[in-house]
């Protein structure tokens, strides 16, 4: 299961997602140079029709690596969101560096524009586990290699977008699994997407509202000790209160860009060789659970895991990752700012 903007629960060999909780406004302020990465040049666009229901008229708009079936009527909207989806599947592909044999065949996306629609949707595709998915609030889900959401807002509905297609990617193309804490948190890096005229923009080093998710929970005392985050799923934290699902996320964000960015990204090297022993079925695992994506994944896999790509034990990580956390808390904030503004 995926809760705010995205985990995984293993169940036989479905991979599930719910994403809502917490949303996020696109481009925000920083005290970092911002780093906008997107494509060139438009990706192309075939628009048909698509009849959800008697009730609801929509389209399916055909893209290179995308079946976008939407009931959504504004054009902006529509002329937008394949271009998201598809600058996102680059982001996604620059990111992994990934072997020739990426799959080609278009993913499905479902994005309503009412959530009665997601809602009966949800019900009648998603059998014992809709009532699960019925509590997001705002947001979507991914289940295997297909995601389905509604209208929460432009610039939030491209992040929900953008997240929700990071787990498609992995769950398409990766033989072996990574870690539901890992994968949230690489999920959580692409949510920071701008639209500059017709193109969406990227930056992976920044995300306002994780920082200000990361900041309370530092401030409340609400954070999670490493060598639990790591062992945990959504379905571990959905029925918790708000705030502990907040840090959830937030800390999953914050680790992904710790072994991304901190010290000069000095763990990136490792990442890398993660997310490409990951993609090939060779990821290091002596539990051998973490090898295929269907397997049922087993939590005490993970630590041993970091450890060996990391190359040292994981309360020497902890060290430097609450360093970390507590600098990228404040970053987009300024240092004097202690509070939660509002």
């Amino acid at each position: 299961m995926r809760q705010g903007y995205g985990s995984h629960v293993k169940r036989q060999s479905v991979v599930i997602a719910i994403a809502a909780v917490t949303l996020l406004m696109g481009c925000s302020s920083s005290t970092k140079t911002a780093q906008w990465t997107g494509p060139s040049a438009p990706a192309p666009v075939s628009v048909d029709r698509w009849d959800y229901s008697p009730q609801d008229e929509g389209k399916l708009l055909r893209t290179p690596h995308y079946l976008i079936h939407t009931t959504i009527q504004d054009a902006d909207i529509l002329a937008k969101l394949p271009q998201v989806l598809e600058g996102a599947y680059t982001q996604y592909a620059a990111f992994v560096a990934p072997s020739a044999q990426a799959s080609i065949k278009p993913m499905r996306c479902y994005v309503f524009s009412k959530r009665t629609e997601w809602a009966d949707f949800t019900s009648r595709h998603t059998g014992s586990d809709a009532s699960i998915y019925l509590q997001i609030t705002r947001g979507g889900y991914t289940i295997g290699d297909w995601f389905v959401s509604y209208y929460v807002g432009e610039s939030a509905t491209y992040s929900v977008a953008s997240h929700e297609g990071w787990h498609q990617y992995v769950s398409r193309n990766f033989k072996g699994r990574l870690p539901p804490f890992l994968e949230e948190g690489t999920a959580c890096m692409f949510e920071n997407v701008r639209m500059t005229g017709e193109l969406p923009r990227w930056d992976l080093t920044t995300n306002f509202n994780r920082s200000v998710g990361l900041r309370t929970s530092i401030e409340e005392n609400k954070l999670w000790k490493l060598d639990k985050l790591v062992t945990l799923h959504a379905g571990d934290v959905v029925r918790l209160p708000g705030d502990r699902i907040e840090a959830f996320y937030a800390q999953n964000w914050a680790f992904a860009r710790f072994l991304w960015e901190s010290n000069d990204g000095q763990y990136r090297p490792a990442f890398k060789q993660l997310l490409a022993d990951t993609e090939a079925g060779t990821l290091y695992d002596p539990t051998g659970t973490l090898h295929r994506a269907s397997n049922m994944w087993s939590p005490s896999s993970v630590q041993p895991m970091l450890e060996h790509y990391l190359g040292k034990s994981l309360k020497q990580v902890e060290v430097e990752y609450n360093q970390f956390m507590r600098k990228i808390a404040y970053e987009q904030f300024g240092k004097q700012w202690s509070s939660r503004p509002g």
